[in-house]
């Protein structure tokens, strides 16, 4: 590979090296989005309450992560700027799936109609303390010296 060959072939295995991972979004509109508002997205979980705000939905949002990109804080987090691009104020209804090598999330991306209570706190579990201390551990067993059925006097036979 004398003909200049060896830097382009080590600049594509760099390129390739580098690229182990990558994030999609998509969206559903359901009405025309509103201009960004610039201000931090909402993020209500499936499992959450929704909140007590009147709201009108502008999209279904979703976000594919793939392999180093696989992982819910990412796909959370290309979820909510999909959703601060659409001009959305929050994403309700979120739900991810986490896999070996993808993590898929998705919602409904919201707009505020007018001011309401303040979104509550993150609840998070509470704090069982320090870990347990590990179970006592059993000696391991000896095993048995046994003498060897061709051994002579002297050598376990005991002849």
């Amino acid at each position: 590979m004398s003909d200049g060959r060896a830097p382009l072939a080590l600049v594509a295995f760099a390129l390739v090296a580098s690229a182990c991972g990558h994030t999609e979004t998509h969206q559903a509109l359901l009405r025309a989005p509103a201009p960004p508002t610039g201000k931090t997205v909402e993020l209500y979980m499936a499992d959450q309450p929704l909140p007590e705000r009147p709201y009108y939905e502008i999209a279904l949002v979703q976000a594919i992560g793939f392999g180093d990109e696989a992982h819910p804080e990412d796909v959370a987090k290309a979820l909510t700027d999909k959703a601060g691009r659409l001009g959305c104020d929050a994403v309700l209804r979120a739900f991810i799936d986490q896999g070996y090598s993808r993590a898929h999330a998705s919602g409904v991306c919201v707009k505020w109609l007018g001011p309401g209570p303040a979104a509550p706190a993150p609840a998070l579990p509470p704090d069982r303390g320090a870990n347990p201390p590990p179970p006592a551990l059993r000696p391991a067993p000896a095993p048995r010296i046994e003498p060897l059925p061709s051994g002579g006097p002297g050598q376990g036979g005991g002849r």
